[in-house]
């Protein structure tokens, strides 16, 4: 049934209404480490408001549960997705939407062509199931070439990735620690914490 559901056009619609449930569940359980898609939006809307961000760059765009949350809270919205059906379902999905730009291609071919069409600092939303952490050794490399494109580039960006528990140390996997010692060693004017299984790379107070 589900797989059926996949195939349609209100699959994402279909996805998003079991987020409530899903997020009592969770702190019923005690806030466990994986953290439900509500805190999720709750946590890139905090973000974007603390820091007085107006741009989303996302990475993994899935079905769109993210974009459509923050449709209305961004001026622009950029995600990147790597699957041509998921990307094209994304693009469908949000074609009435101007302000939302929907990219399909390995992030870090696409992500200098994001870059390069901001016009101020912005929030990313990097998902670390993205960059392979299930052991595809090919995409080893992909999350340090994509913080230090960000972290290099000339606006004072905001990142917070998703499922950081996806950081094993294992099989070419960087740790959580080995992203905080890259990111604090190159750019020493950045912090880096984890809190309930989301990343969150901003400035040093």
């Amino acid at each position: 049934m589900r797989r059926l559901l996949q195939r349609t056009p209100i699959y994402g619609a279909y996805k998003a209404l079991g987020h409530y449930p899903d997020y009592w569940y969770w702190i019923l359980r005690g806030r466990p480490s994986r953290s439900p898609h509500l805190l999720k939006q709750k946590v890139v809307r905090e973000y974007g408001e603390r820091f007085g961000l107006r741009i989303l760059v996302e990475t993994g765009t899935y079905y769109g549960e993210m974009v459509a949350a923050m449709r209305t809270r961004f001026d622009q919205i950029y995600s990147i997705e790597f699957v041509t059906a998921l990307a094209e379902r994304a693009t469908r999905k949000f074609s009435r939407d101007a302000q939302i730009r929907i990219f399909c291609g390995d992030s870090r071919v696409v992500m200098p062509d994001v870059l390069a069409l901001l016009n101020g600092p912005a929030l990313f939303w990097l998902d670390a199931g993205y960059y392979g952490w299930v052991g595809v050794r090919s995409n080893e490399q992909r999350l340090s070439a994509e913080l230090e494109m960000i972290l290099s580039h000339s606006y004072p960006h905001m990142i917070l990735l998703d499922d950081a528990r996806g950081l094993t140390g294992k099989d070419g996997i960087p740790s959580v620690e080995d992203v905080r010692a890259y990111v604090e060693s190159k750019f020493p004017e950045r912090s880096v914490e984890v809190k309930y299984d989301i990343m969150r790379i901003t400035f040093r107070k």
